[in-house]
């Protein structure tokens, strides 16, 4: 798996890559008869992302497979991290659901028969900035009106996704779940990291959640994890918030925890001046590409505040002698 460039992706998959942790939130967002039929002592996490290119700023995923009732299934969970839900969710799985069946009839040793193909289930783990309103099927997408007046509905594709919608969930359907200590706090923090109201809420109770979850097994990589996603999306002031509330952790944890903290504040504080160069030069991309073609589309917009400094100075290279965005975006 290569390595995650954007924060909301790096603590999705360094979080839910583990088998454990996936295992945890798929017993918690699945309806229960499908849990029960499946074998979680076989889940295992398939390689290879099926998100669009345009779309990885956005959107990140992980695949598992896992017995179902006997027999072979694929668990496909999407996580939409744009502050609106996608209205083309639904077609959009569909396109990461074939190129998933694709794949796997491509890797069947020859001879073997490709039917009956295994069942793909897609999970949607959403953390807008307001709640899921868009579609959750396909069938939703087609005018609704045509298809009943003209009998169309067995002619049109079908797929439905479990949606996990963060927005929606409380505190208490939260802990309700009974996760490990590490994608509990992943969760929290893609809920809340963000809202200074909430972090400022909850930074008593995560003083000792935190603390807990750095003296257990790799919990410096864990609590690394939380703290960079936290330093890169959390207003400035709640970030130093809650720096000084890790002050106040149980002594015996605390000399260790600071340490971790204090390089957590310096790389913060780095990584905003180069965030402050990026967003410059992403702004005069911005500019020269909307001078040249004409309005942006809402993936090349993703893809210009996803992008790197690096990939800006290429990208502002290519301006001139490029013959449309693509051929700057490449």
């Amino acid at each position: 798996m290569t390595e995650p460039t954007q924060p909301h992706d790096a603590l999705f998959k360094q979080t839910f890559s583990q088998v454990a942790h996936a295992a945890g939130e798929l017993r918690a967002v699945l309806p229960p008869s499908l849990v029960a039929r499946i074998d979680f002592s076989t889940l295992t996490l398939c390689a290879g992302s099926y998100v669009d290119e345009a779309l990885r700023g956005s959107q990140s995923d992980l695949l598992f497979s896992a017995k179902v009732a006997g027999k072979p299934a694929l668990l496909y969970v999407l996580f939409e991290h744009q502050s609106q839900p996608d209205e083309l969710m639904p077609l959009r799985l569909w396109g990461y659901v074939q190129r998933i069946l694709k794949q796997h009839l491509a890797s069947l040793p020859e001879g073997t028969p490709a039917l009956p193909l295994p069942v793909v289930i897609p999970v949607v783990l959403h953390h807008g900035d307001s709640g899921w309103s868009a579609a959750r099927r396909l069938e939703d997408l087609f005018d609704q009106e045509l298809v009943a007046q003209a009998g169309l509905g067995d002619l049109i594709p079908r797929l439905s996704f479990v949606l996990d919608d963060l927005t929606e969930l409380t505190d208490e359907a939260l802990q309700a779940r009974q996760l490990a200590l590490e994608p509990l706090l992943a969760l929290w923090a893609l809920r809340d990291a963000r809202s200074r109201k909430r972090l400022d809420r909850a930074r008593g109770h995560l003083v000792s959640l935190l603390a807990e979850l750095f003296e257990g097994p790799d919990g410096a990589q864990a609590l690394w994890t939380l703290l960079r996603y936290v330093g890169a999306v959390a207003d400035e002031t709640a970030a130093r918030s809650l720096y000084d509330a890790l002050q106040t952790a149980k002594p015996e944890v605390k000399d260790a925890l600071m340490t971790l903290a204090e390089k957590w504040i310096a790389e913060g504080e780095a990584r905003g001046k180069a965030e402050g160069k990026a967003e410059g030069k992403a702004e005069t991309l911005r500019k020269l590409l909307t001078l040249k073609f004409g309005e942006l589309s809402d993936a090349a917009s993703h893809r210009l505040a996803a992008a790197s400094e690096p990939q800006l100075d290429r990208w502002i290279e290519r301006v001139l002698s490029a013959g449309s965005i693509d051929d700057v975006l490449a």
